[in-house]
């Protein structure tokens, strides 16, 4: 109820402050005024019940959602009247498109001179174990001890998490269908290695057996998103249940990967930020060639395997379908096809060409052979060189910024 309350009295002072320049639309003002008093109207009749009467938590959340639907599908008339949000945490699950996503926050602090949560090597922090801020180096934290961007994989530990983080930090994360997320997991890290056992052979296998195979390496298994969000792989249906109401009030937004673009879409609606800030080349992505095709029975008995991550990612995916509702089937495909042209229109402007494969004269390599990089002619163009470079090369791009900016604060003047 606290995070529901502080979410919507920062809303407050952005009404305030573009209240002058509002005036010049009355119709505009009276619509943010109706927000305003009615969020407050919704906030006092929560907080009356609250204090009066045993309220479960489902109200509260729904009550939360409300709200934050509320801002986020404003309408376009709102969007010259927000300010760009600065403050961004990013929970990066495993093999849901996120190193795609983690380069639009990359890129956009980079540029904006902001600072990230950051280990000293690598691009973990937390992970098998949860997260503790002391992860971060203190000649990586700026002296506030809070960072503007947190967009590295670890595992969500919320109390921790918040300890390094501004109050007013939005909290954005990523599904995938968990089928296609668990074959991915299996082929990309070589679990068949590490469990004696092909993937194809699954459905011929005892789900018992297949429900005890240990997570390889301490990191990947089944359930994965929900690990990753923090929670053991395995819950009763109650602690799953609770699990997932407790994720839909802590997040803003629940992008979804097979909906990349149009989530791409609500994401820049909510942070306020221009459709250039989130044109994005895909990254650490196999190639469809070497996609192995799952037969039905396979995909079933992964998400039996998989099935707590198959309610979490059902509960978001109706969740993302209704956002698209409220925010206008027209209108989001009018703004993805918007976003597709400018995407197409720095592939090329960057001259940016695909090559597949580990190929020994590139300076900057993928994780995998089985995933495609990218190369571009225009190098001396700072954004077309963050947009080419894989995860790894960016992060370190960022850490050396941030460690050289960090210095020169704390040198003596």
């Amino acid at each position: 109820m606290l995070r529901m309350r502080l979410k919507f009295f920062r809303l407050l002072p952005d009404f305030c402050t573009n209240a002058s320049h509002m005036s010049l639309h009355p119709a505009l003002y009276t619509r943010h005024l109706k927000t305003v008093v009615g969020g407050l109207v919704l906030v006092t009749l929560v907080m009356l019940v609250m204090y009066t009467t045993p309220t479960p938590t489902a109200l509260i959340l729904s009550a939360a959602n409300s709200l934050r639907s509320e801002v986020l599908m404003a309408g376009e008339g709102a969007e010259a009247q927000c300010r760009p949000q600065h403050h961004v945490m990013f929970l990066k699950t495993h093999k849901c498109a996120s190193s795609t996503v983690q380069n639009i926050f990359l890129r956009y602090g980079y540029t904006n001179n902001l600072t990230f949560a950051l280990p000293g090597g690598g691009n973990y922090l937390g992970n098998p174990g949860l997260f503790k801020a002391g992860l971060i180096p203190k000649s990586l934290l700026p002296p506030s001890g809070k960072v503007d961007i947190f967009a590295v994989h670890t595992r969500l530990n919320f109390k921790e998490h918040s300890s390094v983080l501004h109050n007013d930090t939005r909290w954005v994360t990523l599904v995938r269908d968990p089928a296609t997320l668990y074959e991915s997991l299996f082929n990309f890290f070589h679990l068949k290695n590490g469990y004696n056992l092909d993937l194809s052979s699954f459905s011929s296998q005892p789900m018992s057996r297949l429900m005890e195979l240990p997570r390889y390496g301490g990191k990947f298994g089944k359930n994965q998103m929900l690990f990753d969000l923090g929670y053991s792989d395995n819950m009763s249906v109650t602690q799953l249940r609770q699990a997932i109401e407790e994720l839909d009030g802590l997040f803003d937004l629940v992008m979804v990967a097979e909906r990349m673009d149009e989530s791409l879409v609500l994401l820049r609606h909510l942070l306020c930020w221009s459709l250039h800030d989130v044109v994005v080349f895909t990254k650490n992505a196999r190639r469809q060639e070497v996609k192995p095709t799952l037969d039905p029975q396979t995909r079933q008995t992964l998400r039996e395997l998989n099935s707590a991550d198959a309610l979490l990612y059902d509960h978001f995916m109706a969740k993302h379908r209704r956002a698209v509702l409220e925010f206008g089937v027209r209108r989001m495909a009018d703004e993805v096809s918007a976003l597709r042209s400018l995407r197409d229109e720095y592939f090329e402007d960057c001259g940016a060409r695909e090559v597949k494969g580990k190929d020994s004269t590139l300076k900057f390599k993928e994780y995998s052979g089985l995933v495609s990089s990218y190369v571009t002619s225009n190098n001396s163009d700072q954004n077309c060189l963050m947009l080419s470079l894989p995860e790894l090369p960016l992060v370190d791009t960022v850490r050396r910024k941030q460690l050289k900016t960090l210095e020169e604060m704390r040198a003596p003047s």
